[in-house]
């Protein structure tokens, strides 16, 4: 995403006021930046400016590195815009041509590659839809039968895909708008008639999309524990969910010593989040009766400011420290939608929220705490606070045997050591359940990779009498954190860890850098665990 220090009258941002205009899109409150309407099939030989008789349309072509359009002409494309060079079918490129807006989906996949056929139209969407101020008809690059990603995505995916790129990019794009009218009003992306179920689908994921990533983004000042929460209980307000909140008071009162420790060193107090919806059948919204366990439990790591506590980090690796509570922003973000969308589908999502400072009253290397499971943690470095947070709400997500659990954290700087910045780590028992997940992942243009548990290391992190949150190892870290978070779940319970420290942010410490990684892939598996939602 791109910096907006400024809202486009030039005020001064208000980071709060932006999220809570994005909870009402997400609730259906105000509107999308984007509507999605119905057009006859369009063919690269069709040129009608005109597709409905009503509203003059342009085009947004999507083209792959070896099927360029004909950019011959006087160069005026999309708004009149000057000539540029020859398309090239890059990814996530634009171009204005004669044609209409140009924007590349790169090669395609290789075979056996990592990178899931959905994710070049989730890129190229998020391109196009930063600069879209009119309507547009989607000109698909192939003749209707094969998108062209070699392993039978197919149209629904694809075009699902690119509706939330180009909602969360137009959202982006109106960052401190969104409570004006747009200008000529909210434009429309037409996609041929069968395609509407799936553009429906693609656009309201935007909108949990942008949510994270705005909740993720805005500064540690602002997203505190307390304010963070407050969203939460106003967004599950607003569409029907449930929200409990545990303050300090009842987390000491509950034996929540994880959270605890790691908030200790803040005049900001932790918080507990559990954000409930159940749309099966004889459910009552946001209340799960006794008895039925959810389908999907998401614990997401929400460290609204990671400083590294005692054990301090550099300046330089504080910069960007507001992006560690991304995992929460997102398992927030998947669940409201959820509940938006009347999902047949029962999940939660616990959200443990603190702010790793070194403060009076800071957890000391050294230190042991007891663990709301009753299992001691020795805390030997403060910076490794992620997993100590994350035991306390596993404990927790256990309690009732769901279905799946699935926890989402910004954890090990050496995933992305082992994976690169653009692909998320993805760690589990059993075949199944990572199974699922890599599938979801695949279907919404997420890359994971699976690293093994290897039950090998697990010696670093066990001392039997106690869980130490440091393998005094400094190899194999992606793998001895997913251990220590094994610790606290039960070895019957179903369960995935996803590691999302490199995939979750782009950019220097500046900019809006937060990509929402892993609200797709949550609202992928929920759909394959419940069924589709209600129309």
């Amino acid at each position: 995403m791109t910096p907006h220090p400024a809202d486009r009258d030039g005020a001064v941002r208000d980071h709060a006021a932006e999220v809570e205009a994005a909870l009402a899109v997400l609730a259906g409150d105000l509107p999308l930046p984007l509507r999605v309407a119905a057009a006859d099939q369009v063919t690269d030989d069709d040129h009608d400016d005109d597709v409905d008789g009503d509203t003059p349309t342009a085009r947004l072509l999507l083209r792959r590195p070896d099927h360029q359009p004909d950019h011959r002409g006087d160069g005026a494309g999309l708004g009149g815009g000057p000539r540029w060079p020859a398309p090239d079918g890059s990814l996530g490129r634009l171009w204005t041509t004669a044609e209409g807006l140009v924007v590349g989906l790169g090669a395609p996949p290789s075979g056996g590659s990592e990178a899931p056929a959905t994710e070049p139209w989730l890129v190229a969407g998020d391109a196009a839809g930063r600069c879209l101020d009119r309507d547009v008809v989607v000109v698909l690059p192939h003749d209707g039968t094969d998108d062209g990603t070699d392993d039978g995505t197919g149209d629904d995916a694809a075009v699902e895909a690119l509706l939330c790129g180009l909602g969360a990019g137009a959202a982006a794009a109106r960052l401190g708008l969104e409570r004006r009218p747009a200008p000529g009003g909210v434009p429309r992306v037409r996609v041929p008639e069968a395609l509407l179920p799936a553009a429906r689908r693609g656009l309201a994921a935007s909108a949990a999309v942008h949510l994270a990533r705005l909740v993720t983004c805005a500064p540690p000042g602002v997203a505190t524990p307390a304010a963070v929460a407050a969203w939460a209980r106003s967004g599950a307000e607003a569409v029907g969910a449930t929200c409990e909140v545990l303050d300090a008071d009842a987390l000491r009162a509950g034996g929540y010593g994880g959270v605890l420790a790691v908030g200790a060193g803040s005049a900001a107090e932790p918080r507990l989040v559990r954000v409930r919806w159940d749309g099966r059948p004889g459910s009552s919204g946001g209340a799960s009766g006794p008895g039925a366990p959810a389908d999907l439990v998401v614990v997401g790591k929400g460290v609204t400011f990671d400083s590294g506590g005692l054990s301090l980090k550099s300046p330089a690796a504080m910069q960007d420290m507001r992006s560690d509570c991304a995992g929460a922003a997102a398992a927030l973000a998947a669940v409201l939608s959820l509940a938006a969308q009347r999902a047949p589908v029962a999940v939660e999502a616990l959200l443990p929220l603190a702010e790793n400072l070194p403060g009076p009253g800071a957890t000391r290397p050294g230190d042991v705490v007891r663990s709301r499971s009753g299992r001691l943690v020795q805390v030997l470095d403060t910076d490794f606070e992620g997993r100590v947070l994350l035991a306390d709400a596993l404990t927790d997500a256990c309690a009732s045997r769901p279905r799946l659990v699935v926890d989402l954290a910004t954890l090990t700087y050496q995933a992305v050591v082992a994976l690169g910045q653009d692909v998320g780590a993805l760690l589990a028992r059993d075949g199944s359940a990572a199974a699922a997940v890599l599938d979801a992942a695949r279907r919404a243009g997420e890359p994971l990779w699976r690293l093994p548990l290897a039950d090998r290391y697990r010696g670093q992190v066990d001392l039997g009498w106690a869980v130490r949150n440091h393998p005094l190892a400094d190899s194999g870290r992606a793998i001895t954190a997913a251990l220590f978070l094994d610790a606290f779940v039960p070895p019957e319970q179903p369960w995935a860890h996803l590691d999302v420290a490199g995939p979750s942010w782009r950019g220097d410490a500046s900019a809006d850098g937060a990509t929402g990684f892993g609200v797709r892939t949550l609202l992928e598996l929920a759909r394959a665990l419940g069924g589709p939602p209600e129309r």
